[in-house]
């Protein structure tokens, strides 16, 4: 337990907090694939992935964008979309299991970083979205469910931290 929480301090990469006034400033750090820190939000490589990967291609992902859409809860999950490129069509859902910490009212214009893996998701998917793309595990990974495979994800929600809490 303390290894796996050591590693979550460490993959988390918080390397920045401080208050100013009631407002907190984090600067956090998603890691790819490899391991490695994604050095910025990668909007348009998701773009590409989802006009150009087949179905249920996964990689990782650090979106940026404005929510578009409200879907409704699903097993416990929040669903909703972000638009990645300004054009206000809504480019990828964000799925977050709300076993991880209570997320605000989403609203409509809220601006949400989502750090998680992405997977291209067609119609006859598994579970489909009407974006045709997702990005998933945007918050602590347990371990225990996944065998540890996915990394840690978090949600920044109009700059604020979402998806810390290990519900073990």
């Amino acid at each position: 337990m303390k290894n796996n929480m050591i590693r979550f301090v460490g993959l988390l990469g918080l390397v920045l907090s401080f208050t100013l006034g009631t407002q907190e400033a984090w600067a956090l750090s998603c890691l790819g694939r490899d391991g490695r820190p994604l050095s910025q939000q990668n909007n348009q490589q998701i773009l590409q992935w989802k006009r150009s990967t087949p179905d249920q291609f996964h990689n990782r992902g650090l979106a940026n964008g404005i929510v578009t859409a409200i879907y409704p809860s699903r097993n416990g999950h929040t669903h909703f979309a972000i638009d990645l490129n300004g054009d206000h069509h809504g480019d990828l859902e964000v799925i977050y299991n709300d076993e991880f910490g209570r997320l605000p009212a989403i609203r409509i214009g809220m601006q949400v970083t989502a750090c998680g893996d992405y997977i291209t998701v067609g119609p006859h998917a598994r579970l489909p979205s009407p974006m045709g793309g997702i990005i998933h595990w945007v918050h602590f990974n347990p371990g225990d469910r996944d065998g540890g495979r996915h990394p840690h994800g978090f949600l920044l929600i109009s700059g604020k931290p979402y998806g810390f809490t290990n519900p073990n």
